[in-house]
């Protein structure tokens, strides 16, 4: 009885997902699938792969040391969003000062997600297109959520997000800005985008920057803000109920692209 208890406790808390992001959509060979469940202290994870062969770049993993880890200096700030302004102070806020709290944690051959220093810590070690990300146990249905993000080295296609309204822990909605200054919008499960990257100078492009994303859902309307300034509105049917959400990442073009979240916030609307 104890046993089941602490399993269903488990099972309500977060969970981590990777899946490839097939960058070049020519060659989708798919070489291997691996499902695999992991209880330990952590809550359990699910970890499924279809790795592209169009990624040819490798990376070492990050070689744990005594000592803190560099913190990035941001040359770019963000400004408040009007939503932000509007409603106030936020109905929750995860500020990574507390290690286990919102966020899954892991580290494997494709990422790394890590509490360090205030902040979750993600790192995709090879530049191959592989989408990972960690969830947080929160189901909002109407809210504005906006997280903070710092990046370290990167360029060209290489992504970070916000995962929102996803129905569980394989799917939903993926709002992503690349380090060339771009923006798209995408369901996971779905081909092709429903926003196509798209350049906006309200993003700032570049290593060692700042870049603030907010989204506000209210049915089936969203709006999209980067450091304050509105990127796109849409109305989008797909998924109108409450739903997880969460961060990911995927490297393109640097090994070892690391972005730091530094705050995630939510108002429910």
């Amino acid at each position: 009885m104890k046993k089941a208890l602490l399993l269903t406790a488990i099972f309500g808390f977060v969970l981590a997902c990777n899946f490839v992001n097939a960058a070049n959509p020519g060659r989708r060979d798919i070489i291997a699938t691996h499902v695999a469940e992991q209880l330990t202290s952590s809550p359990i994870a699910t970890v499924t792969g279809t790795p592209d062969l169009a990624g040819t770049a490798t990376a070492e993993a990050p070689t744990p040391t005594e000592t803190e880890t560099p913190v990035p200096t941001a040359t770019e700030t963000a400004t408040l969003s009007p939503e932000r302004l509007r409603l106030g102070t936020p109905t929750w806020k995860e500020t990574f000062d507390k290690v286990n709290q919102n966020f899954y944690q892991s580290d494997d051959d494709q990422k790394r997600f890590a509490y360090e220093n205030g902040s979750l810590v993600m790192t995709a070690k090879n530049a191959n297109g592989w989408m990972s990300w960690s969830m947080s146990y929160h189901k909002p249905k109407n809210f504005y959520l906006e997280a903070t993000f710092r990046t370290e080295t990167c360029s060209g296609a290489d992504q970070y997000g916000i995962v929102f309204r996803a129905p569980d822990y394989n799917d939903g909605y993926f709002l992503g800005i690349s380090c060339d200054g771009k923006y798209s919008l995408r369901i996971y499960s779905q081909k092709g985008m429903l926003i196509p990257w798209t350049f906006n100078p309200a993003i700032h492009a570049g290593p060692n920057m700042v870049n603030q994303i907010g989204i506000l859902a209210h049915n089936d309307q969203y709006s999209f803000y980067a450091n304050g300034i509105l990127l796109q509105q849409i109305q989008e049917p797909t998924y109108l109920e409450a739903g997880l959400f969460g961060t990911y990442i995927a490297s393109i073009n640097t090994p070892n692209f690391t972005v730091r979240m530094d705050e995630i916030d939510l108002w429910n609307q």
